[in-house]
């Protein structure tokens, strides 16, 4: 029974350890294999009005910032607003010329709303859109993400939620979000840009920002 009672321990400890070092690797932004570019991409929306925004950014493989977008997109659900955060990604990177794209998003829905090309989770055009886009000649990928991997696009909320934009693009870290992308590891910010002072990036508290679901 003793040696029964410790290898059940050794086990276990095992299974621990290995559900922690899964942990730790899923919640840290991981730069694309090379020639790929990564867009992380999100959406949320305003609980007392329904207003909706979207944005994102992308990386490639030196985890050099290639671009970022934010967008207001008005009056939709959740799940349509995490649908357009991956259009627009999708739509600035073709723009760009860029062929090989995995994209990320943290909403399970809107991931098996993609990848399973199911109409009925959205009575919306944009899935329809999203489609039409990936019909073209590049080659594009999907990955479920934790929050915790996407928070450089979830920090890039408060650009649009404060009524600062309607839509934009950057080719450059904002200066909302200096702070999370440095911490995340995966750009380094140049000297002239972060010298310069910073605007807070906290998302609004109306807003339904929900992910891992």
């Amino acid at each position: 029974m003793v040696e029964e009672f410790g290898r059940a321990n050794s086990l276990l400890r095992k299974a621990q350890l290995q559900a922690l070092l899964h942990n730790h690797i899923a919640v840290h932004w991981v730069p694309p294999p090379e020639g790929w570019i990564k867009i992380n991409s999100d959406g949320s929306r305003n609980t007392c009005t329904s207003m909706s925004t979207c944005r994102g950014v992308g990386r490639d493989s030196n985890s050099s910032w290639c671009f970022s977008f934010a967008k207001d997109i008005g009056i939709c659900s959740c799940l349509e607003a995490k649908l357009w955060g991956i259009y627009e990604g999708l739509a600035t990177a073709w723009s760009l010329r860029y062929t090989r794209v995995l994209l990320e998003t943290d909403n399970r829905k809107a991931y098996d709303t993609v990848l399973n090309r199911n109409l009925r989770n959205v009575g919306s055009s944009i899935i329809s859109s999203i489609f039409e886009i990936l019909s073209r000649q590049w080659e594009v990928r999907f990955s479920f993400i934790r929050r915790e991997g996407n928070r450089v696009a979830d920090a890039m909320a408060c650009l649009v939620l404060l009524g600062f934009l309607d839509h934009c693009r950057w080719m450059d870290p904002p200066l909302a979000v200096q702070d999370i992308v440095l911490m995340d590891g995966s750009h380094t910010i140049p000297s002239d840009i972060a010298n310069t002072s910073n605007m807070g990036s906290s998302p609004h508290p109306d807003y339904d920002v929900t992910g891992d679901t």
